[in-house]
């Protein structure tokens, strides 16, 4: 069973998918967003302000709106910076506690601690629990394992935004079947067809995928030549509901994740980082590589961006319910996974 159109734009649905899929599991951030007391990353989800911070104690998540007169905090994105809100100075223990109000009268404050949520890890990546409960994250560790990514820090990170519904963007890369149609000037070119040699698994709140070029225009031996460990593969890793990651031939990492605005507009962050065998080339064949890494992935987010939001446009007209094919089994196992918290039948 396929998830119902109508909740492709629907307001009523996205509150409700915000209550229940959003606040079991959020990409908040790797280890190197993390990486020094301070560093901070704070987010907006719904009506809900958060900030996750790098504390002595570990990696923790706060409400970010001050005590004192509601103002954030941590202003949205990344950073480093004392937990201290920027209108009056008041600052805030690594437990979310009031630690300093000057010039207020503490007798008069009724409420002296922020609200916190649990952040799980595995491998490097933090998921944030919304609703109280530590997000599950036992399958984030195979799932790198099986495509081989190693998140690392990123040579280079963007935002774009797309006027359509976070599910369209998901749906969108968990099948290859649109390649050789969609894109013309970045997979197509690298190899990467809808024909190609693909295998799919999925788990609890994962799935993962890989995809091999047909067998005449496999570069195999000649990346080897180039890099030992590489080969000619585009391997996928979906953690449930927002986070992607990537492996392309082993020498470049991609990590992306949904962020959404409303039912109809959401924004998609990524990065690219490099993997070991990159990491081991001389350092002018690892600018060349990185750059021609930003130059394809640019070129096929934008490619995507037309058709998914030509979706959403579709979606808004009438129309009929999808009709999935063998080739889009991972979808299916996303309608699968997103029907079963949210009862949507």
């Amino acid at each position: 069973m396929s998830i119902d159109r109508r909740c492709y734009g629907d307001p009523g649905v996205f509150a409700r998918e915000l209550e229940t899929i959003f606040a079991e599991r959020l990409f908040v951030g790797t280890q190197a967003d993390f990486a020094r007391p301070d560093d901070y990353r704070s987010l907006r989800i719904g009506r809900k302000a958060v900030t996750i911070r790098r504390t002595r104690s570990g990696v923790r998540a706060f409400d970010n709106v001050c005590l004192h007169r509601n103002a954030l905090i941590d202003l949205p994105g990344c950073g480093n910076r004392p937990f201290r809100c920027g209108y009056h100075g008041w600052s805030y223990a690594d437990d979310g506690a009031l630690a300093a109000a000057p010039l207020a009268d503490r007798a008069g404050i009724a409420r002296c601690r922020l609200g916190s949520y649990p952040v799980s890890e595995s491998d490097g990546l933090h998921f944030l629990g919304l609703g109280g409960a530590a997000p599950v994250v036992d399958e984030v560790a195979q799932v790198l394992a099986d495509t081989g990514v190693v998140p690392d820090t990123p040579f280079h990170a963007a935002v774009m935004e797309h006027a359509c519904n976070w599910k369209l963007l998901v749906e969108n890369v968990l099948e290859g079947y649109h390649l050789s149609f969609v894109h013309g000037n970045s997979f197509r070119p690298a190899g990467f067809t809808s024909t190609g040699r693909y295998a799919w698994h999925g788990g609890r709140h994962t799935s993962w995928s890989e995809l091999l070029s047909a067998d005449a225009a496999d570069k195999t031996a000649a990346l080897r030549r180039l890099a030992p460990q590489a080969g000619h593969f585009y391997r996928h890793a979906y953690v449930f509901p927002d986070l992607f990651l990537s492996n392309t031939n082993g020498l470049v990492g991609f990590l992306s994740h949904v962020i959404p605005e409303d039912a109809t507009r959401t924004r998609l962050a990524w990065r690219l980082f490099e993997l070991p065998a990159l990491k081991a080339l001389p350092p002018a064949l690892r600018q060349h590589m990185q750059e021609e890494a930003i130059a394809f992935t640019q070129q096929a987010l934008a490619e995507d961006k037309v058709l998914v939001e030509a979706c959403q446009q579709g979606l808004e007209a009438e129309g009929f319910e999808v009709q999935l094919q063998p080739q889009e089994a991972r979808i299916a196992h996303f309608h699968a996974l997103y029907l079963a918290r949210t009862n949507d039948v």
